[in-house]
């Protein structure tokens, strides 16, 4: 919807309203065909038909564009009345600087500031309203004001309620609320160190059984090693003892060697050379048979 018609002080030239309410333009767009119109206005059109209002020519949203620059400038100069006329504001302003004005317009209404926020929804609050010049008076007086308890328990209290407020009552209320709240956070605390315990025992028990096997390797590793060992040792002590008889048969053939020309020279005197070097070989073939 545009602006009502009535309101502007002077002459409104007729291509400055729109085409679908007839009252002068607000947030006008405008059609290929040159017909200008409110932005809400042609958008709830549009919705049903898909013509212009004006010449009933095809338009769609998308052929919408802005007001000309010289027809924009000549919407901004008019003159308008406030709003808030009827409530005795005198202010007339140009088109262009109308919503700063209305911002900061003392004739405006407005809710107290004492609804919402710090309430839990709006209804909780003040619902006054109250035009703006007035607003400090009201807030000075307002039931929902609030303020530190003058007793000095700490508390903020809404002015309708000081004549209720217990201190004792409200710091024994607010005692339990904090040790409700306490017990929570311990409660937390507790199920979240039993968590983090369970955790780290299962990481435990994890280890443990992983070393355990750990351990049954070595054992199988050491018991394979100290088998090796045994062998090892078994096979030196045959092999020395070997060594050692090869040692005693070798000091008993050289004896035997350095024995031999004496024996073949009592032989030769016994019993001639023949019987003695055969003697010597047949000896000798069965010592070095036992070697």
């Amino acid at each position: 919807m545009g602006f009502d018609l009535e309101r502007f002080v002077g002459y409104v030239n007729e291509g400055l309203l729109c085409c679908v309410c007839r009252d002068v333009l607000e947030r006008p767009l405008q059609a290929p065909c040159e017909h200008a119109y409110c932005s809400a206005c042609i958008s709830s059109w549009l919705l049903h038909h898909h013509s212009c209002p004006e010449d009933r020519q095809p338009l769609d949203v998308g052929s919408l564009k802005p007001l000309y620059r010289y027809m924009r400038n000549d919407l901004n100069r008019l003159q308008i009345r406030c709003v808030n006329a009827g409530q005795g504001c005198e202010v007339v302003c140009s088109l262009e600087n109308l919503h700063t004005h209305e911002d900061e317009c003392e004739f405006a209404f407005i809710s107290c500031s004492n609804t919402g926020g710090e309430y839990i929804c709006y209804y909780c609050g003040c619902p006054v309203q109250v035009e703006r010049r007035g607003l400090e008076a009201h807030l000075s007086e307002c039931n929902f004001r609030s303020r530190e308890c003058p007793n000095g328990c700490g508390h903020t209290l809404l002015s309708m309620d000081q004549s209720q407020h217990n201190c004792v009552a409200e710091l024994r209320t607010e005692v339990e609320l904090l040790r409700a709240e306490m017990l929570c956070k311990v409660e937390e605390v507790r199920r979240e160190m039993e968590s983090r315990l369970d955790s780290q025992r299962r990481h435990m028990v994890q280890k443990e059984s992983q070393l355990k096997n750990e351990v049954e390797e070595l054992k199988g590793q050491l018991s394979r090693v100290m088998c090796d060992m045994r062998a090892l040792l078994g096979a030196e002590r045959l092999r020395r003892q070997e060594l050692a008889e090869a040692e005693l048969e070798k000091r008993e053939l050289l004896e035997l060697l350095r024995d031999l020309p004496t024996r073949m020279g009592e032989r030769a005197r016994k019993g001639g050379t023949r019987s003695l070097t055969l003697d010597c070989i047949k000896r000798k073939s069965r010592e070095v048979t036992v070697i």
